[in-house]
């Protein structure tokens, strides 16, 4: 009577070569998806920039971008004040995205200081025709993945990689 099976030696050689295979893919597996959550998140605050400046023209109004509580992390909304009070009211958002999922950093700036709304006007220009800056930013150790998002007098939305010290 033959009995099957696995020597001891063979099971504990099979465990070290999982684990070795295992100690490379998962670092690798995680660098991807962080690459993929940042890309993700420029993508959505890039397309939702175009969006906005696009629906100020469609509808021949102003419409604002505004940081959910203060802060472009927290997420943003566009939206269009249909009743001219300068707040923000129900019914009146046209998009609203949530917060970052990279963890990374967001900032807007217009004249080097910082600001939580801006507004396109109904030709899809910026109102005050002042270029709006926005930092996407990582930490120090992936600025490969930092981006600055550029919005012209004239509306256009340019993205461009950062310039890693």
């Amino acid at each position: 009577m033959t009995i099957k099976g696995f020597t001891l030696i063979e099971l504990l050689t099979t465990v070290a070569v999982v684990g070795i295979l295992l100690g490379i893919a998962v670092p690798n597996f995680t660098s991807f998806i962080d690459k993929s959550r940042a890309r993700s998140d420029i993508q959505s605050l890039n397309q939702s920039l175009v969006a906005a400046k696009s629906e100020a023209v469609v509808r021949s109004a102003v419409v604002t971008v505004t940081a959910t509580g203060g802060d472009w992390k927290n997420g943003w909304r566009s939206w269009v004040d249909l009743n001219t009070d300068g707040t923000l009211d129900d019914g009146e958002v046209i998009k609203k995205v949530e917060g970052i999922k990279s963890g990374a950093a967001v900032s807007a700036s217009q004249s080097s200081s910082a600001i939580s709304a801006f507004s396109f006007d109904a030709n899809g220009f910026l109102v005050g025709a002042v270029p709006v800056s926005i930092s996407y930013r990582t930490s120090p150790e992936h600025c490969s993945r930092d981006r600055d998002i550029q919005i012209s007098a004239s509306g256009q939305v340019r993205t461009t990689e950062r310039t890693c010290p």
